[in-house]
């Protein structure tokens, strides 16, 4: 982990704007871009920040720099890297001589522009270079030649005498007495991985037009890998087979060629028992694998065939979940941006991926600096990526340890410890009520919309005999976001068991704050249920579940009013906007 001074604000007026400034001028900022960057509950998915309010996808070191102004040397370096690259790839792709003048000279004055008050990230600037380079060009798939090839090498290297031949030895199997078909299970799957990672890092086998020969592949698989990441991972696989765990892998392929060898190895993963979710580029980002690639790509479109393509880039959480359990697929998504590395600017598909998955897999140096600094995460991360040819880098950064994860297991017996308590209360003749009502959708209201919400709910239960009413905020788990609320309640909501389902309405709200001996506040005047994007959910779970049990009552706002509001927001307690403002 890097030295780094935390930034606490409040302290310095011209220094925390500066610091507005730096995220502005990034793009990075929530409350400027909110349909761009991920809005605090989300990042919280993928980076545990606990009492931290300011998170930056770089190194430490670099970010201090920008914040004190001294980082001319250090961005000047970067910013020259990105040109070289840019130029290069205009001058490779690009034949037409005006054309290629014409993107080269345009280039030069934004770039200009970009790098000007050094306050820019080098990997931003470069996420809008490229995207004036591909609008402008109007070349659909830069470089897709070679990126095809590359990946046509590596999958007849695969099919390849050779390859069977050296891959399927049994040299390094350690089988003595004491030895049970388990542990040779274990051990065939382990070197199986070993001898891929270590081929993956052969850059030869798809920049040349023959593969290395049998005695170079020989060697390379046979090397010794030793390292203590290496070991960390053999023994998560091992709790794997013996049955300890059944998890989730998030792996985030890298560049083409590459990412044959990452298919391969997912298959065996897969056939561990472990779910695999692939993760790609969304857009062209040099030779990094894109989602459009898997696409287009006759190879990856072959190796493909059996996936399960996830192109929405909000997927919800029940819906990837049903994904998962759906049966042994690979599924792919793309992470939403062509960065190596910024969770502030990954889709929500992906922040979910991140948040569903036990381990996170990145295949791709670029985005190193933003692993290694100061920031945890929610979930263990290990980076792999290519040394030198046979040679591969290995780095573990374990989960913040306070970091909450509530599992599917887990909120599905907390939805079932509900439900065989209503079965109880049922059994004895009582009336089960569900109260749905806002909790978060007013900004900054939260501790005032549970206190109305508990004291009606408690004014009910004196009022009205032999029923036992649902409060849904006397369940709440410390750690808990939307999405796993929502995941839980929709499994008791759907379990046939609610006679009465209520939504709170505008009476009740001023019933509510009567009970408490006050005025309706200006915030909380003409709310009601339709309000927030939670309970607009659960009402169509209600009309769902009063089709199958026609007897079971509906009451509060009608239907049609909840129409205003689309979807629950990411992760939040809170809504955002109302669905004609997004």
């Amino acid at each position: 982990m890097s030295e780094y001074t935390r930034y606490v604000k409040g302290q310095d007026p011209d220094r925390d704007a500066w610091l507005t400034n730096f995220f502005t001028e990034n793009h990075l900022a929530y409350e400027a871009y909110p349909d761009i960057v991920a809005s605090p509950e989300q990042l919280k998915f993928i980076v545990h920040l606990e009492d931290e309010h300011v998170y930056y996808p770089c190194s430490d070191k670099l970010f201090q720099a920008i914040i004190d102004k001294r980082a001319d040397t250090v961005l000047i370096s970067a910013y020259v890297g990105i040109w070289t690259r840019l130029e290069k790839l205009v001058k490779e792709v690009v034949t037409d001589p005006y054309k290629q003048s014409y993107l080269l000279s345009l280039l030069t004055i934004k770039y200009s522009h970009e790098t000007t008050h050094k306050v820019q990230l080098p990997g931003r600037i470069e996420k809008r270079l490229l995207g004036i380079f591909t609008t402008i060009s109007e070349i659909d798939r830069p470089l897709a030649v070679e990126r095809e090839r590359e990946n046509k090498r590596v999958a007849e290297f695969l099919q390849s005498e050779n390859f069977e031949k050296t891959f399927n030895s049994p040299e390094g199997l350690e089988i003595g007495a004491e030895t049970t078909l388990t542990d040779i299970d274990l051990q065939l799957h382990l070197l199986r991985l070993k001898r891929l990672l270590l081929l993956s890092a052969m850059r030869p086998i798809w920049r040349q037009e023959e593969p290395p020969g049998i005695d170079t592949i020989c060697e390379v698989i046979n090397k010794p890998l030793v390292t203590p990441e290496w070991q960390w991972l053999c023994t998560w696989l091992r709790e794997v087979v013996s049955g300890e765990r059944r998890p989730c892998i998030l792996w985030v392929g890298g560049r083409s060629g590459e990412i044959v060898f990452d298919m391969a190895i997912l298959r065996i993963l897969m056939k561990m028992g472990i779910k695999v979710i692939l993760a790609v580029k969304q857009n062209f980002y040099y030779h990094r694998v894109s989602f459009v690639d898997l696409l287009e790509d006759p190879t990856l479109d072959s190796l493909l065939e059996d996936a399960d393509l996830i192109g929405d880039p909000k997927i919800s959480k029940n819906e990837l979940l049903r994904r998962l359990d759906s049966d042994n697929r690979l599924l792919v998504i793309s992470d939403g941006t062509r960065e190596p590395f910024n969770p502030l600017l990954t889709s929500v598909t992906y922040a979910r991926a991140f948040k569903e998955a036990d381990l996170v897999v990145y295949r791709n140096p670029g985005g190193r600096e933003n692993i290694t600094n100061h920031f945890e995460f929610t979930r263990d991360i290990l980076s792999i990526v290519p040394g030198d040819d046979g040679e591969i880098d290995m780095l573990f950064k374990p989960h913040h340890p306070r970091a909450i994860r509530f599992s599917r297991a887990q909120l599905r017996r907390m939805a079932d410890d509900l439900i065989s308590m209503v079965v109880r209360e049922k059994a004895q003749g009582k009336t089960i009520m569900f109260y749905s009502a806002i909790v978060g959708s007013i900004p900054g209201q939260l501790i005032t919309a549970k206190e109305i919400l508990n004291v009606f709910v408690e004014h009910l239960r004196a009022s009205l005999g032999d029923v036992v009413i649902i409060n849904p905020g006397e369940h709440f788990v410390e750690g808990m976001d939307a999405d796993d609320i929502m995941y839980m309640w929709e499994i008791f909501q759907r379990s046939g068991h609610i006679d009465i389902w209520r939504f709170q309405s505008v009476d009740d709200i001023v019933k509510s704050f009567e009970l408490l001996g006050k005025k309706v506040p200006p915030e909380w005047t003409g709310k009601d249920a339709t309000y927030s994007t939670g309970c607009t959910k659960e009402m169509e779970i209600a009309m769902q579940m009063q089709k199958l049990y026609p007897e079971m009552q509906l009451m509060g706002p009608p239907y049609e009013k909840f129409q205003r509001r689309k979807e629950y927001g990411v992760g939040k307690l809170y809504d955002r906007t109302l669905a004609g403002s997004e």
